[in-house]
């Protein structure tokens, strides 16, 4: 069974290593596959998003940094589809836990000021561009829901918001990993 398995996934990256011939890639596909997997999986958790997957895949996995950005960029963007998704079940859990009943009650009284200030679909953007804890899509999706604005303006402002924070963390990802530290390691 792991010998068909095994030949079966070197199949798939021999055909994979000719679909991307072209690309200037020259590392092995299995640590490649490896890395995006890891990467997506960490970016799509709660909490850590790009602000963690990003530093991680640039310091610790040494992926090239196109690569980790489009990974981890995309990967964030999953996450406010996934969410409308699966909202209504997740929201009904949810709603049981008195601590969610108390974070929901905050996230509405801190985001007001910001979303006041720019407006709905900007301040929406802002909110999720900020790369702080509790400030990323997944908090984005549930203001979204608790102003009751559209699912596809709500994903176009949160997907905004992401590209804003992927933008903020590679910067300061490859400023401080690749200049900063390079002086000091």
């Amino acid at each position: 069974m792991t010998h068909v398995h095994c030949t079966v996934v070197r199949s798939i990256l021999q055909r994979s290593r000719c679909i991307l011939k072209g690309l200037p890639y020259t590392g092995n596909m299995y640590t490649l596959l490896r890395n995006i997997l890891q990467i997506f999986f960490i970016t799509i958790i709660p909490g850590v998003e790009v602000r963690g997957a990003l530093p991680y895949a640039i310091g610790v996995l040494k992926m090239p940094v196109w690569e980790a950005l489009l990974v981890a960029t995309l990967a964030n963007l999953c996450i406010a589809p996934l969410f409308y998704l699966l909202e209504k079940p997740i929201l009904a859990v949810a709603s049981r836990w008195a601590w969610f009943r108390r974070y929901r009650s905050r996230l509405t009284a801190r985001s007001r000021s910001t979303l006041a200030k720019y407006g709905l679909f900007v301040g929406l953007a802002v909110f999720v561009a900020i790369p702080l804890p509790g400030t990323g899509a997944y908090t984005g999706c549930l203001i979204a829901e608790i102003a009751r604005m559209k699912k596809r303006h709500a994903i176009a402002s949160i997907s905004l918001g992401v590209l804003g924070a992927c933008a903020i963390v590679f910067l300061v990802s490859v400023g401080i990993i690749k200049g900063v530290l390079a002086k000091w390691l």
